[in-house]
């Protein structure tokens, strides 16, 4: 006998609200009716391209490798061939060990703990194919078994010890294929159709090979392990194009020559169009990577130049905001080399240039008000802890000062100085145990630490390196961080950073961007370095206990301003563009969330 299922099928929830984010996951294609907005709905997936965090260095005609949350991308083209890598974390970028011949427009297959980098071209007049194949072990490149034939332009399948290398630009065209076993490489059957900047996704032994330059096609070859097949063509014929998949019979192509968005999905028959992209580009050859529901792309080219944005691509029913900043109230001064404290919603901002600054403001997430001023008005300030309990450390008047004062959320009161006056130094904590370190002392450039518990200063472990004008950040004076700055009298701008316990101080993870006069928020686990300078840097940083990695850019780069918040929920106020500016940008870190749809019947 059938049962009531089988005859009416599932009832369809009555809700007064829709279900859940967090449900999501279990509930995609579920419906229900939510009577207050008097609409059925569900959780539906969508193909969908987010912006994420920028590459450190822009460039084209680079190899990919990898997922969406573990990638990696080698080489390229940025004026000159390149020997660059970065590691995607699926939020920002870190720079890794060069490759050790420069080149673009070669295969990348594998993992961002196990690629293959082979063939491509090395350097840029005259033109030189290469048959050079590296391997990468998640920190350094190593020299292997060359392919037999010198080509560029090829595309790529498989993984570290098992790949094919097909099509590509010998003195012309070619349709060449061949397979690694990971120790030798060996001719197989040629494409059907010979072919320059193609796209490959797939195994070695179940690959596809898409598109290319011949002029632009739309060829699409299937390869069985043994021979190559003509499938369905893709909509938009195109070269130079990104790609992703993990097999022949699912795949993702993207963006491509002559400067299209167009994406496309395989499902093993035929080519769809789909979302495309947010910004067209060409030149991305193979600099992207992942699966068909999760993909990457990172840099490329068009106008104006080469990129280094970068992008993801999901099909999922969660919503992804990549981190971004905002505009906020301008602050009252204009100033520059000033302090910061607080959070994004209640800030605090004090002293700075020009002239020697006195005046203190206060943030309410929208405006600045103007408050009680600091008793001794200076530049090259260091400051922390909240709007209502903050502490201003040292700085410059027409010679370093000593000052110390503390902020009662109505007035600045002077307390203790410290130990040794100074000047573009780093500061970290709260108003009852802070830490300030490094910075110019009176005839050096200095590296020592000073602890202050609310009441008294005493002396700290000596940084590993003097540096000066660097950033701080930190949750007390016995976990601090320091980063950035320069490390003189006749060094340069600096990448290190250091990390204090209470006694010591440990270098760990560099910045990508060497930089001074930057800004810092959060702590030495989740940490922001936020703009520096020179030349003026919008580069924004993100630290989480291991390693420093690219987020969204400030909108203004700048340098000399003002940090506070968290890796966030940060703020960043003030500064030096070409002249002292006012403006104040507000940081929002990437989230994601389920979102229901209605479910139309027109």
């Amino acid at each position: 006998m059938a049962t009531y299922r089988e005859i009416k099928g599932l009832k369809v929830p009555y809700l007064d609200t829709d279900l859940p984010s967090a449900s999501a996951s279990t509930e995609e294609g579920g419906v229900w009716y939510n009577s207050t907005t008097g609409k059925l709905r569900a959780f539906m997936a969508f193909d969908t391209w987010a912006t994420s965090a920028p590459m450190n260095t822009a460039r084209s005609l680079a190899s990919a490798y990898g997922t969406q949350t573990v990638g990696l991308i080698s080489g390229g083209y940025t004026g000159s061939s390149s020997a660059l890598v970065e590691e995607y974390n699926g939020s920002g970028w870190t720079e890794s060990g060069d490759i050790n011949t420069a080149r673009r427009i070669a295969a990348g297959t594998g993992t961002q703990t196990a690629a293959l980098m082979s063939a491509g071209v090395s350097v840029d007049d005259p033109v030189t194919n290469v048959k050079i194949v590296e391997s990468y072990d998640g920190s350094s490149w190593t020299e292997t078994t060359d392919m037999n034939t010198a080509r560029r332009g090829v595309a790529g399948a498989g993984s570290q010890t098992a790949a094919l290398v097909y099509g590509g630009y010998i003195s012309d065209v070619s349709a060449l294929n061949e397979v690694w076993n990971g120790s030798t490489w060996t001719e197989v059957a040629d494409l059907n159709t010979a072919r320059n900047y193609v796209a490959g996704i797939g195994t070695s032994t179940a690959a596809l090979c898409i598109g290319g330059d011949s002029p632009n096609l739309a060829v699409t070859e299937t390869w069985d392990g043994s021979s190559w097949t003509e499938v369905g063509d893709i909509n938009t014929g195109r070269a130079r194009h990104g790609s992703a998949g993990e097999t022949n019979t699912l795949g993702l192509i993207f963006g491509g020559e002559p400067n299209v968005a167009h994406t496309e999905l395989w499902d093993g028959s035929s080519w769809t169009e789909t979302t495309n992209i947010n910004t067209s580009r060409d030149e991305v050859h193979v600099g992207a990577a992942g699966t068909y529901t999760a993909a990457f792309i990172g840099g490329g080219h068009g106008p104006p130049g080469y990129f280094t944005a970068t992008e993801e691509f999901a099909h999922q029913i969660l919503t992804y905001t990549p981190a971004s900043w905002a505009s906020g109230g301008t602050l009252g001064t204009a100033r520059y080399l000033l302090a910061g404290a607080g959070t994004q919603t209640a800030g605090l901002a004090f002293g700075g240039n020009p002239p020697n600054n006195n005046e203190s403001e206060e943030y309410d997430g929208s405006s600045w008000t103007e408050g009680n001023n600091l008793n001794t008005g200076r530049r090259r300030i260091e400051g922390d802890g909240t709007q209502t309990a903050a502490v201003a450390i040292s700085g410059y008047v027409t010679a370093n000062v000593a000052n110390v004062e503390e902020y009662d959320g109505t007035s600045w009161t002077e307390v203790n100085d410290v130990s040794t006056a100074r000047r573009n130094h780093a500061s970290a904590g709260i108003q009852t145990s802070a830490i300030t370190f490094a910075g110019n002392a009176p005839g050096a450039v200095s590296a020592a630490t000073e602890e202050y518990d609310g009441t008294n200063w005493t002396a700290g472990g000596d940084l590993n390196a003097a540096k000066h004008t660097l950033a701080g950040t930190g949750a007390s004076g016995t976990a601090a961080m320091g980063f950035g700055g320069y490390s003189g009298p006749a060094g340069a701008n600096t990448t290190t950073v250091e990390l204090y316990n209470g006694s010591s101080w440990t270098e760990v993870g560099d910045l990508n961007t060497a930089r001074l006069s930057l800004a810092g928020a959060g702590t030495t686990t989740a940490g922001l370095a936020i703009g520096g300078g020179p030349p003026n840097q919008a580069i924004v940083e993100i630290y989480d206990g291991t390693a420093w990695v690219t987020s969204a850019s400030l909108s203004t780069a700048r340098y000399g301003l003002g940090g506070a918040g968290t890796s966030t929920l940060g703020l960043a106020f003030g500064g030096y563009v070409s002249s002292v500016v006012n403006s104040t940008e507000e940081f929002s870190g990437e989230t994601t969330a389920a979102e229901a749809a209605d479910i139309s019947f027109d």
